[in-house]
């Protein structure tokens, strides 16, 4: 025979008569099944409620909060297990979510945190929203229109702290309202122009750059009491720029630039003051031929 539905109030005098002359709080089966239950994964709101989609209650939860007053460790351990099930049960249908609502696959979907848990985003979603030009204001509208009459450049309000509109809802405007669009060519009026030459000064910068760079590099490649390291790295920088030294080779080769360095101002024999010693066998005179060493009057040991 199938069982006879009972009314609201039929169900309301069974638990009277159920809990009737019964001590205040839960007998000891009753907690044990109830903390069984809390231990398996349920919450107190879930046994004691009573909702539909819950089941019917173990307990009316004025009870249950009777027998923590009478049993303080007991309610302290059930709230403890009862608030670890709801945070675990929190957000378990969007965990369990492998599409978004529109479809989409969420495997690859950004996540990120938000108030303290971890939220995913669509990506095809917000490329789409990203795409879709959004509402604009006439108070917008108004403000675009006076910064394009100061021929205002447009990445100064489609972007950065003077955020407007972003540039696809500008792309947009232009393409519905003629005012806008005429005033947009005349701030685009020679902007290809104006890029080209930041981009050429940027390289020529960039080059610069390099250029320095390569100097203090081949500078450090040399022995640190070498007088004259600046005419060594000139003459380095010489054979590069004619071709008859590649930049790979300047290490291997740099032995050779210092000996021909030494050898022309004899460096190497300095013993006295600041100055390189000079070749005795060295000319006076262009248009001449008397060397230094004829003018020599003294020999070393005098």
């Amino acid at each position: 025979m199938a069982d006879v539905q009972l009314s609201r109030s039929e169900r309301q005098r069974a638990a009277y008569l159920k809990w009737r002359d019964v001590a205040p709080g839960m007998p000891a089966d009753l907690a044990m099944e109830f903390m069984d239950k809390l231990i398996g994964g349920s919450t107190i709101r879930k046994l004691t409620s009573g909702i539909r989609e819950f089941g019917p209650a173990i307990v009316s939860y004025e009870r249950f909060k009777k027998h923590c007053e009478l049993d303080p460790e007991w309610g302290a351990e059930a709230w403890q297990i009862s608030r670890k099930n709801c945070n675990a049960g929190k957000s378990a249908r969007f965990r369990a979510m492998t599409h978004c609502k529109r479809g989409h696959p969420l495997a690859g979907a950004s996540r990120y945190q938000m108030d303290g848990y971890i939220a995913r985003h669509c990506r095809i979603c917000r490329a789409m929203r990203a795409r879709r030009p959004a509402a604009v204001t006439s108070l917008q509208k108004a403000k675009v229109v006076e910064l394009l009459k100061r021929r205002t450049p447009i990445s100064h309000f489609t972007s950065g702290s003077g955020f407007v509109v972003s540039h696809v809802t500008f792309t947009h405007l232009r393409q519905v309202d003629a005012e806008i669009n005429s005033l947009a060519l005349v701030v685009l009026d020679g902007a290809v122009a104006r890029g080209q030459k930041l981009r050429w000064s940027r390289l020529r910068n960039q080059v610069r750059r390099e250029q320095e760079n390569d100097y203090f590099k081949i500078r450090a490649m040399l022995p640190a009491g070498l007088p004259g390291r600046d005419d060594v790295v000139s003459l380095i920088f010489e054979d590069l720029l004619t071709g008859t030294l590649k930049r790979e080779d300047v290490r291997s080769r740099i032995r050779g630039y210092i000996a021909a360095h030494n050898q022309t101002f004899a460096t190497k024999y300095r013993k006295f003051g600041d100055s390189p010693l000079l070749s005795l066998d060295e000319a006076i005179f262009d248009d001449g031929s008397g060397t230094r060493g004829d003018n020599v009057s003294r020999g070393l040991w005098d």
